[in-house]
């Protein structure tokens, strides 16, 4: 079994590197006796021959995507070029290479070998006037293998990568494996294809994936810890308009997604973000909590989508996320004719917001005097009051007229104190709007649980976000 160099191999942190770097390795586990060489006309042969040479998302005018050659010259270019590259007589220089990082032979990479790196034609781009990064043979190498551990997803390729170099391996060895399965089936044109509709569902369709599944593909346990952050490149290097953009889910989003499949919040989550999917092609599909399907009335009948297929549309609820923008009010719209686990809305204050524990505890309280000292039409004042509170001095009003003043008439000892109400509920680091919407979300839950019948309509007015 031929070794490989560990510097095929070894995480880099740049993210092509590293995808391709554990292509290398998925590839060299199931073909033990082929070496680098053997490896790379391996994967040259289905990029020409099953692929028709479609790779040109990722490399431009490459020996494979050269349209002058045919099918065998484009594999016999190919291995003369890397054969060149390890034995050493493709003009080089010496150095430390721009990735890796170690010291040794250095090749020029444009956009016909590396991916997003600059054309060689701009020598004023690179240091000293470089044909193009300067870069050793193994970083060069397995940016040849990186279109096996990609999807093709909205035109572009995506990417995955992690600070947690297990859940990097895990993307790219998952999706090597569906594309040699594919191979072998014939069922293989391309680039493997995302069923997904927006970079953000795609990531959070792996996320659970990470989360959800235990044992994984790996044969290992993937040790997910509080740190772990995932980032998506969407990209294309193809043509004269080569682009990418970048979604993140920070280290924050990915813990409160993770807490969110416990098995007390699992379905209240659920049901919450199904609520959200959006189609272009079923504008008219509203989506049922009992069935979990998207239906709608049609000739003959009621039409429906599946979990299963609109789970893959896109979701604004997981681009807020992305983009750290609040969802508190999505939440409230739900609230009001949804029973919602309050636990749900706590840790997303917590984990995402960054609101004390001790501002939802008083919030908590305050909701539950709010139900206890009025009567259904009182709750109903009280909403609408605080709805209608679009500044924090009304907000403070209501507080203070409303609840303050109207407790320590019927109560001894007081609800708030100035502590309570300087540094929980109206402190310098946080958001008037966000404690009103929290304490409307906590009423309407107490309302959900005691089975209170109120007159929803127009209670609450969602706005245009």
């Amino acid at each position: 079994m031929p070794e490989l160099n560990t510097w095929f191999t070894h995480p880099t942190g740049d993210p092509f590197s590293d995808i391709g770097g554990y292509v290398i390795k998925t590839l060299h586990q199931r073909f033990p006796d082929k070496d680098i060489l053997g490896l790379i006309e391996y994967v040259t042969k289905i990029y020409v021959d099953k692929w028709k040479a479609k790779i040109n998302p990722f490399f431009l005018n490459s020996k494979v995507t050269q349209p002058a050659f045919n099918a065998q010259k484009k594999i016999e270019e190919t291995q003369k070029y890397f054969a060149a590259l390890l034995n050493g007589t493709e003009k080089n220089d010496k150095g430390f290479c721009r990735i890796t990082g170690q010291e040794t032979l250095l090749f020029a990479a444009g956009r016909d070998n590396s991916i997003l790196s600059g054309s060689s034609t701009f020598v004023n781009f690179h240091h000293t006037f470089d044909g193009g990064i300067m870069l050793s043979k193994e970083a060069i190498i397995r940016f040849h293998f990186v279109p096996l551990g990609c999807v093709y997803l909205l035109g572009k390729i995506a990417l995955i990568h992690s600070n947690n170099q297990e859940i990097t391996e895990f993307f790219a060895q998952t999706n090597c494996n569906l594309n040699l399965d594919a191979i072998a089936k014939g069922a293989s044109e391309g680039i493997l294809r995302s069923p997904c509709k927006s970079p953000g569902t795609a990531l959070f369709r792996f996320v659970e994936k990470i989360v959800l599944d235990t044992k994984k593909e790996l044969g290992q346990v993937i040790r997910v810890h509080s740190n772990n952050s995932m980032t998506l490149y969407h990209f294309t290097n193809f043509g004269a308009s080569p682009e990418v953009s970048i979604y993140q889910v920070p280290a924050k989003v990915f813990d409160f997604h993770r807490a969110m499949q416990t098995s007390s919040l699992k379905k209240d989550w659920a049901d919450f973000v199904n609520s959200h999917y959006r189609s272009s092609e079923y504008k008219k599909a509203q989506y049922q909590k009992e069935t979990r399907r998207y239906e709608w009335e049609q000739k003959g009948g009621k039409g429906f989508i599946e979990e299963s297929d609109y789970q893959n549309w896109s979701n604004p609820i997981y681009d807020k996320l992305i983009e750290d923008r609040s969802i508190l009010r999505s939440f409230m719209y739900w609230s009001v004719e949804n029973k919602l686990n309050f636990n749900i809305v706590e840790i997303y204050q917590q984990y995402i917001r960054n609101m004390k524990k001790e501002t939802i505890a008083k919030i908590q309280e305050m909701a539950e005097f709010i139900l206890n000292a009025n009567d259904e039409q009182g709750v109903v004042k009280s909403i609408k009051a605080l709805n209608n509170a679009k500044s924090s001095y009304l907000l403070r009003r209501f507080i203070i007229n409303d609840i303050v003043i109207k407790y320590s008439k019927e109560n001894e000892g007081i609800l708030l104190t100035v502590e309570d109400y300087t540094e929980y509920l109206f402190p310098d680091s946080s958001s008037w709007q966000e404690t009103r919407d929290v304490l409307l979300i906590a009423i309407f839950q107490k309302i959900h649980e005691r089975k209170i019948k109120i007159e929803k309509e127009e209670l609450i007015t969602e706005e245009t976000e």
